[in-house]
């Protein structure tokens, strides 16, 4: 790394816009790890204590429950990911290319 990088990268970590994106990032990032673990441990927790309960079919229908909350732990997943890239597009990157542009 030349020196001209090196003092870029401190006047990056330095800079106080880089700070406040590190804790939004940070928040979020913790945010979502606790809205995904709570789905996921209370899916695995339900099949590891009440087995009988997602082997029961739906009302009227031949798919378990299942089969069902399997579907929508996936579903969940998809749009938890989908929030946070459109979360990380709308403010991250525009706070990023402002430190950049200072930086510069």
């Amino acid at each position: 790394m030349t020196a001209l990088q090196k003092g870029t990268v401190a006047a990056v970590l330095r800079h106080p816009r880089y700070q406040e994106l590190l804790r939004r990032r940070s928040r979020t990032s913790l945010l979502f790890f606790a809205v995904t673990g709570a789905i996921y441990a209370g899916f695995i927790l339900t099949l590891a204590f009440d087995p009988v309960f997602f082997a029961r079919p739906l009302p009227g229908m031949t798919m378990s429950i299942g089969v069902l909350t399997g579907t929508l732990v996936v579903c969940s997943a998809v749009v938890l990911i989908s929030a946070y890239v459109h979360i990380s597009n709308t403010v991250f990157d525009p706070l990023l290319a402002t430190i950049i542009k200072d930086v510069s």
